[in-house]
């Protein structure tokens, strides 16, 4: 069965992570959300990490903002591309 997955990140403690959740369960009720804290200094992401091994042909991940997926365009790049291979769907403001 195919699942949609909403992944919220916020690198600061300013950051609004509900407002994420909202906007992506307003879109997708049924999506499994994914949070992830105070980033800003890590290079380890357990959530995305833990969603990326989890994810199967079919599935969908939505994020609130594009720049949630990656911390800049090369990484993005990199995992908007796995993910395309994998046949994951990516939806994104």
């Amino acid at each position: 069965m195919e699942r949609v997955y909403g992944y919220c990140r916020i690198s600061t403690k300013t950051q609004n992570i509900e407002r994420q959740e909202r906007n992506i369960l307003a879109a997708y009720p049924s999506a499994y959300i994914i949070k992830e804290t105070y980033t800003g200094t890590k290079t380890n992401r357990k959530g995305l990490d833990k969603l990326l091994r989890e994810i199967k042909s079919g599935d969908t991940i939505v994020f609130d903002s594009v720049s949630r997926m990656s911390r800049n365009a090369a990484e993005g790049i990199e995992l908007y591309m796995s993910l395309m291979d994998q046949n994951v769907e990516l939806v994104g403001n």
